[in-house]
């Protein structure tokens, strides 16, 4: 992937800004979806979640996934809060779906 021309920029900024400006309002989920630079690897991990979780012991080291990440989703929890994840194919869908619910627990 090549770095971004200045009208991807352009929409990268218009997505970003309107969800953004979504957050102002408690009953809104603001996502946005933008271009990943091309050179940052996904967030994700394919461990397994709960009490056998890996993650749960202090010594564990998460490799996370190898795969260079195609978009990045943005989360904003307030106007001036926001939360980057870099996502490959396989873990975009999971990541949204993961943000949802853990949003949605919080309401």
């Amino acid at each position: 992937m090549s770095a971004r021309t200045p009208l991807e920029t352009f929409w990268s900024d218009q997505v970003l800004a309107a969800a953004r400006d979504a957050a102002a309002d408690p009953s809104l989920l603001p996502l946005a979806i933008t271009a990943a630079d091309g050179k940052t690897r996904c967030t994700w991990c394919d461990c397994p979640d709960g009490p056998d979780s890996p993650h749960n012991n202090p010594a564990y080291r998460c490799t996370g996934c190898p795969t260079t990440a195609r978009q990045v989703v943005s989360f904003y929890a307030r106007p001036n809060l926001r939360y980057d994840y870099p996502a490959c194919e396989q873990h975009y869908a999971e990541i949204v779906g993961q943000i949802v619910r853990a949003a949605a627990a919080s309401r």
